[in-house]
């Protein structure tokens, strides 16, 4: 009677616990007879084993951007869709979601892929621009066909849109030059 020792550490009337036991015993025994039954006349089985098969998801995202970025100002946000499988994955599509607060450049935020060969990796970047000072998530997902069968994978960042540096010449000068090496829109 060890399941009526683990049952008196759950708080109930006592009268609900022995209804739930006999409606539990009535249960077990009603599908082992509809098992047997059924197994004599060869219809079905309950009582059968039950076979599945797990295909293990070879498809990972990355995704990476800047962690502080002022207002207005465009960064690149990049993903690296990998297959760590055996097979090759068809029909490849990747696709950003942004919160209203930043807004993508140029691009459409879905991009199909193609296919992604075993072992192979591909690098896809969005341009964005923080529009209101936050902190906002950004999230890439990547989907496609794995022997018909389809299969998804998603990663996120979050980013901060901060104020800009207040303007005085040595501020400018120096954005200046880091203005000049950032990476532009469209290259």
């Amino acid at each position: 009677m060890r399941f009526l020792s683990i049952a008196d550490t759950i708080y109930m009337p006592k009268y609900i616990k022995k209804i739930l036991l006999s409606v539990f015993v009535i249960s077990v025994l009603f599908l082992v007879f509809l098992g047997v039954s059924y197994t004599k006349n060869n219809l079905a089985s309950l009582s059968g084993i039950i076979t599945a098969w797990v295909t293990i998801n070879p498809l990972e995202v990355n995704i990476s951007s800047p962690k502080k970025v002022e207002v207005n100002r465009v960064f690149l946000v990049k993903a690296e869709i990998e297959n760590k499988g055996e097979e090759k994955i068809e029909k490849m599509k990747t696709k950003i979601f942004l919160p209203d607060e930043l807004e993508l450049i140029k691009k459409n935020k879905e991009q199909k892929t193609g296919v992604l060969n075993p072992g192979g990796k591909k690098l896809i970047s969005w341009s964005v621009k923080g529009k209101e000072i936050g902190e906002y998530i950004i999230s890439v997902k990547a989907s496609g066909e794995l022997r018909g069968d389809l299969i998804s994978a998603e990663d996120s960042a979050m980013v901060k849109i901060k104020k800009p540096w207040k303007e005085g010449w040595p501020q400018r000068w120096f954005q200046g030059i880091i203005d000049f090496f950032r990476v532009k829109p469209g290259y």
